[in-house]
């Protein structure tokens, strides 16, 4: 299952596409959600139910110039419900996770809330996609999630950029918090340059692996730099 946006297809400038191959590539069918406005899936995953959740974001409906934008189909991909989350200003989703209790955690960055420019923004719904709790992380810099799973003990990972915290412009920054997205402990990872983490997993041993690009760090102008 592949999720991104389209401007070949549906309705607006650009549009969630979802794309369902078989296991050698070939399209078995694809999808379309959308209105007027640009509407940019970042994230996918199929749920318990064999059907998909989508997030990104979405300036053709919600509160503000963008929000963030979840998407529930069945396993055909038809939309089964939608929700919209955010203020007046851009907020934009990165990635989803269903979580153990049959809900989703959903992991972006937002300028209506917070301290400032932009903040990491959690929001935890409940399986029908009604907000339970959300939570902004950030200082006075630019800072924004791009990825967030459900830990062991039924907390959060979060990955991103910071540009609050750390040693450069950008840093990777790694937020742990409990199942109430109350945080635990934060750090940063970088150098004097530009680093982005963008996707994060819990590894075996308890730990985590974080992977994005360093410019700070490396061989080139920017190189992978994975975290363990």
């Amino acid at each position: 299952i592949v999720a991104g946006w389209t401007m070949s297809f549906g309705m607006g400038s650009a549009d969630f596409w979802l794309i369902k191959t078989n296991s050698s590539g070939a399209m078995l069918w694809n999808k379309t959600y959308g209105g007027a406005g640009e509407d940019k899936a970042y994230s996918v995953q199929q749920t318990s139910d064999g059907g998909y959740i989508i997030t990104g974001s979405t300036e053709s409906r919600g509160a503000g110039s963008s929000d963030f934008w979840l998407v529930k189909t069945d396993a055909e991909g038809v939309a089964q419900w939608n929700k919209t989350y955010g203020g007046q200003y851009a907020d934009s989703a990165f990635c989803v996770q269903q979580t153990s209790d049959g809900g989703y955690i959903v992991a972006g960055a937002t300028e209506s809330f917070g301290t400032d420019s932009s903040d990491f923004w959690l929001v935890k719904t409940v399986a029908n996609g009604f907000v339970q709790w959300n939570k902004t992380f950030g200082g006075t810099g630019f800072d924004r999630a791009f990825s967030v799973v459900q830990t062991s003990d039924l907390g959060y990972i979060v990955a991103g950029e910071t540009g609050s915290f750390g040693s450069g412009n950008l840093d990777f920054w790694l937020v742990r918090t409990d199942s109430a997205g109350t945080v635990l402990w934060s750090r940063t990872y970088g150098g004097a340059s530009l680093d982005t983490a963008r996707s994060v997993q819990q590894t075996s041993d308890g730990g985590y692996i974080v992977a994005g690009w360093t410019n700070s760090f490396g061989t080139g102008g920017s190189d992978y730099w994975l975290v363990k």
